[in-house]
C-alpha cells in the first residue's frame, strides 16, 4: 500500500489529537483529585484543638477558631480589671452558665458518666469546664481584693483547689503562640512585645452555645433517678 504524505500528515495530526486530548484528561482528573483532597483537607484537617478532641463534648458543634491579640490592661484596663461592682457583674457574665442540660444519646457519648435530671426526661446534667475554670479565677480575684469582698468561697481551702484547677488548664491548654521582642526606642532596649496574636477558640459562640441549654430551674441533687446509662467505656 502507498502512504501520500497527505496521509501521513492526517494521520500525525490525528496523534496529536490523541495526545491532546489525553493531556488534557489527565489534567481534569488531577485537578478533580486536588479539589477534593482541597475538600477534606479543609473539613477534616483542621487543628485537633479546634475540631478533632480526644474525648467527645456535645459543644464540638459550636467550635470556631478566631485570631485574638491579647491586651496587656495597663495603661487602657478591661472591663474584667479592678474591684467595682461593674467589673464584678462582667465576670459572673462570663460563667454563670455552669449547669447544663444535654440529652441521652448525647450523654451516652461522654467519656464520663453524667446524672438524669428528675423531672426532665431523657436529660442530663452537665456543664463546660470553661466555665468552671472561670469561676474559680473569679475565687481567686475575690481573694485578691478581700479587702472589698465578702465573699465566703474565697476561702484558703476554695483558692487553693482553684489554684491548681488553672494550673491543669493552663498545661492542657498549652497555648503555643509565640512571645516576641521588639526594640524600644523610648527605653533603648530590647523588651517583651505584649500586644500577641493568639489562636483561640470563640468563646462568644460557646456561650451563646451553653445559654441555649442551660437549666434555669432548681434541682434538688438529693432526688435519687433510675437510670439505665451505661458507664463509660474510657473513664468511670
Amino acid at each position: 500500500m502507498t502512504h501520500t504524505p497527505h496521509g501521513r500528515f492526517v494521520r500525525l495530526v490525528r496523534n496529536y489529537e490523541k495526545i491532546y486530548i489525553g493531556v488534557i484528561l489527565l489534567q481534569a482528573i488531577a485537578l478533580a483529585f486536588s479539589l477534593i483532597t482541597s475538600f477534606h483537607e479543609t473539613n477534616d484537617c483542621q487543628p485537633a484543638f479546634v475540631d478533632r478532641p480526644l474525648l467527645y463534648s456535645p459543644a464540638q458543634e459550636a467550635l470556631e477558631n478566631e485570631v485574638k491579640v491579647f491586651t496587656v490592661g495597663r495603661e487602657e484596663k478591661t472591663i474584667y480589671q479592678g474591684f467595682d461592682a461593674e467589673a464584678d457583674r462582667a465576670w459572673g457574665d462570663l460563667y454563670n452558665h455552669t449547669l447544663l442540660k444535654i440529652p441521652k444519646s448525647q450523654a451516652a457519648l461522654l467519656p464520663n458518666k453524667t446524672y438524669p435530671i428528675y423531672g426532665e426526661d431523657g436529660y442530663y446534667l452537665a456543664g463546660l469546664d470553661v466555665f468552671h475554670q472561670l469561676h474559680c479565677l473569679h475565687v481567686v480575684r475575690h481573694a485578691l481584693y478581700s479587702d472589698h469582698f465578702d465573699d465566703p468561697q474565697a476561702n484558703p481551702e476554695h483558692v487553693s483547689h482553684c489554684i491548681d484547677v488553672i494550673r491543669q488548664s493552663l498545661m492542657c491548654s498549652a497555648d503555643i503562640s509565640v512571645n516576641v521582642w521588639q526594640w524600644s526606642e523610648q527605653l533603648s532596649a530590647v523588651v517583651g512585645y505584649s500586644s500577641q496574636a493568639h489562636s483561640c477558640r470563640n468563646f462568644d459562640k460557646l456561650r451563646d452555645w451553653a445559654r441555649e441549654r442551660r437549666i434555669h430551674e432548681w434541682i434538688d441533687i438529693r432526688l435519687f433517678v433510675e437510670d439505665d446509662l451505661p458507664n463509660s467505656p474510657i473513664i468511670s
